[in-house]
């Protein structure tokens, strides 16, 4: 949002390019449709002005995002029911569809105003014209694949991935393939990349920078917070929280069937979550919403075992359809339900403000790490605001980690506890995961807000010298 705003007001090198600019484009086109009907109305005189009320108060502006993201992740709905269609018929799509418009991963993610919602819905229309191709597609497919990559691509670099089942399912055409289909389709991968990312050509150098400070040092080096078992085993543990139980072996025993029959169109559908994950998972830097664009197509292979029991008798396909998809449906309403409630941020804010003197000197864990604050600052303090986002967060420099220790150390010892304000219910704090920083994400049912454990310290002896 900010970045759009930023080109917005012409402000120099106002993209950065740790993720593709395309959802920052679209964002960019609806702030000038907003800022036209601000100006029509007349309470926006200029750009600037525009600017100055978003400064002021960014609800809208923040809405707009969200409500685009949810739109999106909508469509996705859509998308599946395509994928399903264009692979078995109407029971496989009502099924994917279904699955798709309940499961909590994908509920939870189109909350957000980012571009996972987006590169999810071009990867999974991207599959729907692969799948064509397998199936004898004409040009205008093998086009429209590749095309919806470079979108893909435009929206985050992973959606490149849709290139894997689009070579595999040219490979699967057997004799009748030919070299310029598949050239077309490169063509309009790099023509579809370019208009959407212009700065492929015209900033090459910034992207490759801004790729190699705040991606690849990331998933070569690792990232502060992640789970240490890998990427391997927290994508396993994050596809069972956003999915279910019951929606993952129905989606294994899909993919069995898959393998049995040698279905080449399904074997296509699943080229895209192998390869995505394959290598999401051999990074050092993992979160659940890479996941996304993987969801739809497992969704798709999740409904094959469901339809073949539709097939036999509607009553049964359609209650085990039901069934499998209940707990992940759950986890989407109390999700949707936790969201209502005041974030535990906000309670704190309010007690702050309405129990500490208005001259009280606070601070904050985080400013307390990084960077450390100087002696006369530091000996200033009286009360210091500490979240769980913060202080579960483990570093991976040997000394940032023994300093982030030796502070909630020294707060236990040197301060007291003067309010708490607790998401979940009892005393025991459902086990963290990086996410978590996003919106709820585990746990659900031991949650009864959103946001971290926030505690606030006060020095015990007046204004002291936090570690």
């Amino acid at each position: 949002m900010l970045q759009a705003l930023a080109v917005a007001a012409r402000l120099p090198n106002g993209l950065t390019f740790a993720n593709p600019p395309l959802f920052k484009y679209l964002l960019l086109v609806e702030y000038a449709v907003d800022f036209g009907v601000h100006r029509v109305l007349g309470s926006s005189a200029s750009v600037q002005d525009f600017l100055a009320q978003f400064r002021a108060d960014p609800t809208e502006l923040y809405l707009i995002a969200r409500v685009s993201s949810a739109t999106i992740g909508a469509a996705t709905v859509v998308a599946a029911y395509a994928l399903g269609a264009a692979v078995s018929g109407r029971r496989m799509s009502a099924i994917a569809a279904w699955l798709t418009a309940v499961a909590f991963l994908l509920v939870r993610d189109a909350h957000f105003g980012v571009d996972d919602a987006l590169v999810t819905l071009l990867v999974t229309l991207g599959l729907v014209c692969c799948v064509r191709i397998a199936r004898r597609g004409a040009r205008r497919d093998y086009a429209a694949a590749g095309a919806l990559a470079g979108l893909a691509f435009a929206a985050k670099y992973d959606g490149i991935a849709l290139l894997a089942p689009l070579v595999l399912a040219h490979v699967l055409r057997g004799p009748e393939r030919k070299r310029t289909e598949i050239a077309i389709s490169v063509a309009a991968c790099a023509v579809a990349a370019v208009i959407a990312f212009p700065s492929l050509l015209t900033e090459p150098g910034r992207v490759v920078q801004d790729v190699y400070l705040h991606l690849y040092l990331g998933a070569t080096g690792g990232y502060d917070g992640l789970d240490p078992a890998g990427g391997y085993v927290f994508y396993g543990k994050s596809i069972l929280i956003g999915l279910g139980w019951p929606l993952v072996i129905a989606g294994a025993a899909g993919l069995l069937i898959a393998a049995l029959i040698r279905d080449r169109l399904l074997l296509v559908v699943a080229a895209l979550p192998m390869a995505m994950i394959l290598v999401l998972g051999a990074q050092h830097m993992y979160f659940a919403r890479f996941l996304l664009p993987t969801l739809p197509a497992l969704l798709v292979i999740a409904a094959v075992g469901l339809e073949r029991l539709w097939a036999i008798r509607a009553v049964l396909g359609l209650s085990a359809a039901l069934v499998v998809a209940l707990p992940t449906l759950v986890d989407a309403v109390r999700f949707d339900a936790l969201l209502m409630q005041k974030d535990t941020r906000r309670l704190a804010a309010e007690w702050v403000v309405a129990q500490l003197p208005s001259d009280a000197v606070v601070t904050t864990d985080a400013a307390l790490l990084d960077p450390p604050p100087g002696p006369n600052e530091a000996r200033s303090v009286e009360y210091v605001i500490a979240s769980s986002f913060t202080s579960e967060v483990h570093a991976i420099d040997p000394t940032r980690e023994a300093h982030r220790q030796a502070l909630y150390a020294g707060l236990n010892n040197d301060a007291a506890v003067v309010a708490q304000f607790r998401p979940y219910a009892g005393s025991s704090p459902p086990p963290f995961i990086y996410d978590q920083i996003y919106g709820p994400f585990n746990a659900l049912d031991a949650l009864e807000r959103p946001g971290p454990t926030i505690t606030i310290y006060r020095f015990t002896a007046g204004p002291g010298t936090p570690p």
